[in-house]
Order: structure tokens, then C-alpha cells, then sequence
């Protein structure tokens, strides 16, 4: 299982393309606490024996860093850049947690892919270098230019390591990395991203209630009450309405909004509803979360395990003997955009000879998500709903109503929150600052 869609996007805003314009040589870093970007050292090595700047991109603009520490190779091999201007660039959460077996996800700029490319792998454990550990970890490709990259760890939820270097470049044989544990006390970030991160509480708000306990430094869960899931959807009726509409004339939808809007919040609602107004049973809806089904046989065998069914192809024989009203798949923006992608979406588009509609869920709508899927034509995905149900952010009623919820049981009124309510907000967004606020006062109170 992947990150969830935010942290993933998240993860990409806070990684920066490196380059050494006197070498041409490239490779990735990431923000770790404001105008600070760690990276590995022999990414920038020619900058620092020649005392010049590093180009740092990101978001589609290059700005200069300059190192302020370095840490040359074999070990510990890494360097911290200052980089002023991108101090309003989120940072993300340092935990060094690993343990066997656990799953990392990166993400960096390499030779093949120099707009940002994804990787996973899984920890194998140390590698003795002699002078210090490494972590080892299989089952994943690391190409060039991955090096300095974040590695994600799913369990935590925090970046416990950087990527170093490649165990074979062309093949899923893996990498070795350097743990964050290695960062020399005089360069403590952990200690720096502690206010950061109680200022700003987009990362941590990502996590699940499990991974936010392991935080240290943070307040449990139980005692904010804008981190968690909300209990019930709040403003989107008119989409509920349309997107009813759209599958009572036997039309396929699409949902489209940010990270963060309520997407999945709206489609358990949407379960609900159509079971309620079309008499579906639970059979009848299957739901599918792409951040989980990388290929057709896994898209395949989720349809076939919701139908009662036990192989991939049993598949046909299922769809013809039980019926299956409804599709909903969930974020789209998790599923190959190349060939094993474009095998998916043919065949999801194939199941209307079986009178099957589609609700696809997604942060950008479908035309601009899969518009490279075939030179030739159209996407499959292109024409599936002309007029998208996009979620708007909240009208500032619904979001005091929302604020005015989850403060229901606490001590404090919502009067120190009514600027976060003034203008429209997406729920995520609102509820990050309000989980902020709250901290901040709660700090305060005598």
C-alpha cells in the first residue's frame, strides 16, 4: 500500500530538483525545515570544491542554494543547503524509525525521468560500511539522479532516510541509504522541525491517527479535535445531487477536486445514498482505491474477490450471473499512466456493454490526468464525463460549521477561530490551520 494521495503530493512539494551547472551533473534534495535542504554530498561536490551555488528547482522555478554543511563520502555522505527564498515551501516530518521488512516510498529527479519519478522498496536491513551503517533495501530501481531523494516510510509516515546509492541502476535489485539519525548534533533539525511542524500542521495532519502517535513531541490525537476523519459530510449536497442525477440517467461521473477536499468523504456518502434511492445492494457497489492496484490482474482479481469470486478469470463468468451496478475508483491519480494503466482504463471502459457505470475519482480531471495515454486518439478516459463534479472549497457557513463540530466538547469557543472561517476553505486546509490555532492556544492557556 502507497502513502495516502496527500502525503504523496505533499512529499513532491517539499523535493527540489540539484543541478551543478559548471558539470551538468543533477540529483535531488528536500526541504527539512525552512530555507534548509538536505541532500546527499557527492550530489553537490562540485559546488563545494569549487565554492559555487547549486541550482535548485522547484514548482518550475530555479533559485541558487549555497551549502552550509558538508559531510563528505563514503560516510555519512550528506550536505545541508541554504536556499532563502523557498523558506515558504513546506518541509517535511523526520522520523528514523525503520524496522525489517518495512515499506519506503521516494520520490526525485532522474536520468529518465527529470520532471520527478517515483520509487518503493522495502528495508533489508544494515550494511556495515566500516565507518557507519547503511540501510539496505531491495525491490526497488534507483536510477541516477535519485540520489538525495526522501525515503518515505509508510509505516511511520515520516522520512526516515535519503537515498545514497544504487545496488544495480537497470534492474529492481534496490539501493542503499543513509538514515536521518546520522545528521551531527550540531545540525539538530529534528529539534528545528518540532516548531515547524506545530506551526504547520499539513504534514502531520496526513497521518493516520496510528502514525501520529508516534510523533514525540506532538499532542495525542484525542486531544485535538481537528485531526481524525469527520464524522459526517458537510456542504455538498449540490454535488451529491448531480452526481445522483448523472447515475440515474445511466451515466457514467467523474469527481474532481484538490488533496484534502472530501473526496472519499463523499463517496461513502455516495454508497449510502444510492443504496437508499435505487435499492442497490451492497454486492452491487464495488469500490477500488488505486493507490492500491498497480496492473489489470489486480484490477481484475479486486472486482472478482468483491463478487465472491476467487481468480482473475472467473471474471467474465461473475459479471454475467451477479450484477454490478456501480464502479467507484478512487484515486485515479494513483494509477500507471503508461502502457499497464492504459490496459486498466480500456477495460473499465468496456464494462458498459455490461451496463455497469463508473464514478472515477481524481485531483485533476481525467482529460489532463491521462492525456498522454495514446498519441494516436483519445484516452479512454477522455470522454467519460463532459461536466465533472468538481468540489469547490466550503462557503465560509459550512466552514464554521464544520470548526463549530469539532470543537463541540472542548473547552475553548470558536471566537479564536473565526478567521479561519471568513473566506471559502477546503476541509483539509481549514482543518490543518484550526489544528494549528489549537495547539498554539492550547500551549497558552493558563
Amino acid at each position: 500500500m502507497g502513502p495516502s494521495q496527500d502525503l504523496d503530493s505533499l512529499l513532491r512539494r517539499c523535493t527540489v530538483r540539484l543541478r551543478i551547472p559548471q558539470d551538468g551533473s543533477q540529483g535531488t534534495g528536500f526541504r527539512v525545515a525552512p530555507g534548509l535542504i538536505l541532500t546527499c554530498a557527492h550530489v553537490v561536490e562540485t559546488a563545494q570544491a569549487q565554492s559555487v551555488p547549486v541550482e535548485v528547482t522547484s514548482d518550475g522555478r530555479t533559485v541558487s542554494g549555497r551549502i552550509v554543511a558538508f559531510f563528505a563520502k563514503p560516510y555519512p555522505d550528506l550536505a545541508l543547503l541554504r536556499c532563502d527564498e523557498g523558506q515558504s515551501h513546506p518541509c517535511v516530518y523526520l522520523n528514523a524509525d525503520i524496522v525489517l521488512h518495512d515499506s519506503l516510498y521516494s520520490y526525485g529527479y532522474t536520468d529518465q525521468y527529470p520532471n520527478g519519478d517515483s520509487a518503493t522498496f522495502e528495508y533489508e536491513g544494515p550494511t556495515d560500511t566500516g565507518s557507519g551503517a547503511l540501510l539496505k533495501l531491495k525491490e526497488g530501481q534507483a536510477r541516477p539522479g535519485l540520489s538525495g531523494a526522501p525515503l518515505l516510510n509508510l509505516r511511520t509516515g515520516g522520512v526516515c532516510s535519503i537515498v545514497k546509492s544504487s545496488r544495480d541502476r537497470d534492474s529492481d535489485l534496490g539501493s542503499r541509504a543513509v538514515s536521518v539519525a546520522c545528521i551531527l548534533p550540531e545540525h539538530d533539525l529534528v529539534a528545528l522541525q518540532q516548531p515547524y511542524h506545530q506551526q504547520n500542521a499539513d504534514w502531520l495532519g496526513c497521518l493516520s491517527d496510528e502514525q501520529r502517535r508516534r510523533v514525540p513531541w506532538q499532542t495525542a490525537p484525542s486531544s485535538n479535535p481537528f485531526y481524525g476523519e469527520s464524522p459526517a459530510l458537510l456542504g455538498r449536497e449540490e454535488e451529491l445531487r448531480r452526481i445522483l442525477e448523472k447515475l440515474q440517467a445511466n451515466s457514467h461521473c467523474s469527481i474532481v477536486g484538490p488533496p484534502g477536499s472530501g473526496k472519499t468523504l463523499l463517496l461513502q456518502e455516495l454508497q449510502r445514498q444510492v443504496k437508499s434511492r435505487f435499492g442497490w445492494r451492497d454486492q452491487e457497489i464495488c469500490c477500488l482505491d488505486f493507490r492500491q492496484i498497480n496492473s489489470l490482474n489486480e484490477l481484475k482479481q479486486g472486482v472478482v474477490q468483491h463478487l465472491g469470486g476467487e481468480r482473475d478469470k472467473e471474471i467474465r463468468s461473475l459479471l454475467q450471473h451477479k450484477p454490478l451496478q456501480l464502479l467507484l475508483l478512487d484515486n485515479l491519480g494513483g494509477m500507471e499512466t503508461g502502457s499497464q494503466g492504459l490496459k486498466m482504463r480500456r477495460w473499465l471502459r468496456g464494462l458498459e456493454q455490461c451496463h455497469i457505470r463508473l464514478v472515477a475519482v481524481s485531483n485533476e480531471r481525467l482529460e489532463i490526468l491521462f492525456r498522454k495515454d495514446d498519441p494516436t486518439r483519445d484516452s479512454p478516459f477522455a470522454g467519460l464525463d463532459s461536466s465533472p463534479v468538481e468540489l469547490s472549497p466550503l462557503a465560509p457557513a459550512f466552514c464554521r460549521q464544520l470548526a463549530q463540530q469539532r470543537l463541540a466538547g472542548t473547552a475553548f469557543d470558536i471566537a479564536p477561530f473565526a478567521d479561519m472561517y471568513s473566506a471559502p476553505r477546503q476541509p483539509r486546509d481549514l482543518l490543518h490551520q484550526c489544528a494549528a490555532r489549537y495547539e498554539v492556544l492550547r500551549r497558552h492557556r493558563p
